[in-house]
């Protein structure tokens, strides 16, 4: 046995034991833990004397981490297993979040960790109240972790993507990304005002009387369709996750005729066409876009296939029709 003092401990170590534990540990040759490996081999003499004195493999280890910041740091820790035994320990310190408070939340109690070069070693003791000790730890050993806030990334290969450290922005790069979402708002903006324009166009081309619906008044009327045609007994929290959330599916409203909820005519384009369009609304499924119209006879299902995919009802919702953007869905025509 070996006796070891740093600071206020005193350990008992058996070092052939703890020799045979690191000869038959198996490393994970993950990313992390072989750039520990590597900067295992710069270690200072220091630190490697600290490592000898219990006769630890500095690089038989399973290393946590935050990731690789953009300095190619690479902040990290783990934890070693020894065979032996505390001779002496520094007292436990307990103190409760009310006598912090009391201090301007200041920790003034003595820090048990120990530093060497690098790294802040913290020997964690079973007599300790607040400990953090492997559940797999073989009888005879004890626990000593680690961290190391200035380790650096020395592999030539790139760090994986799961290993790049979040960063919260740089105050040029908030204004790089307020402009890009300005840059993207104006081209949606943009975007649904030529999609409107296309269907005011049509509107005008046959003579079809229109106002325009708000966001929120087209998102009023799709909940109305829900609860008009929804029939009698059916699920209505589940037709209204297939119409109108967007947590699962692509919200379209003529996912009630797609899902068999609702049936629809056999000939939906006929009937649809031979169907008073006297007043009217028609809704994007697509987009946010929706209009009221008046005396729309002339809007035929063949105009409507101009568009990508649209839910036309009469204002009182006695019928619907969906012309929709998949070859194997629909159209869909119902009348109450």
């Amino acid at each position: 046995m070996n006796v070891v003092k740093y600071g206020k401990w005193e350990i008992s170590v058996d070092l052939e034991k703890t020799k045979e534990y690191y000869q038959n540990y198996v490393i994970n040759n993950n990313q992390a833990n072989r750039n520990f490996a590597k900067c295992c081999e710069l270690l200072t003499e220091e630190e490697k004397i600290f490592f000898e004195s219990f006769a630890i493999l500095p690089q038989c280890c399973e290393i946590e981490h935050i990731g690789v910041n953009k300095k190619k740091e690479f902040p990290c820790g783990g934890y070693y297993l020894i065979c032996g035994r505390y001779l002496k320990y520094p007292e436990e310190e307990l103190i409760s979040v009310e006598e912090l408070a009391e201090n301007d939340f200041k920790d003034d109690r003595e820090d048990p960790r120990i530093s060497i070069g690098r790294f802040e070693f913290d020997f964690q003791c079973e007599e300790y109240v607040i400990k953090n000790i492997p559940e797999n730890m073989p009888k005879d050993f004890i626990c000593v972790r680690f961290w190391c806030e200035n380790m650096r990334w020395l592999l030539d290969e790139k760090p994986d993507a799961d290993m790049i450290m979040y960063e919260p922005p740089r105050f040029w790069e908030i204004g790089k990304m307020l402009k890009e979402k300005s840059k993207a708002k104006q081209q949606k903006t943009l975007y649904l005002k030529e999609q409107k324009q296309e269907f005011k166009n049509t509107f005008e081309k046959i003579g079809i009387e229109y106002s325009e619906l708000s966001t929120d008044e087209v998102d009023v009327y799709k909940r109305k369709w829900v609860e008009a045609f929804s029939p009698d007994g059916a699920d209505k929290k589940e037709i209204k996750k297939l119409c109108l959330s967007k947590k699962k599916y692509t919200p379209f409203l003529w996912h009630i005729f797609s899902f068999e909820i609702l049936a629809s005519e056999d000939n939906a384009e006929e009937a649809y066409n031979n169907t008073s369009k006297t007043n009217c609304v028609l809704i994007s499924n697509v987009d946010e876009i929706g209009f009221v119209l008046v005396n729309a006879d002339k809007l035929t299902s063949d105009l409507l296939n101009d568009f990508i995919d649209v839910t036309i009802s009469d204002k009182t919702l006695s019928w619907t029709y969906c012309k929709t953007h998949e070859s194997m869905c629909g159209p869909y025509f119902y009348k109450k």
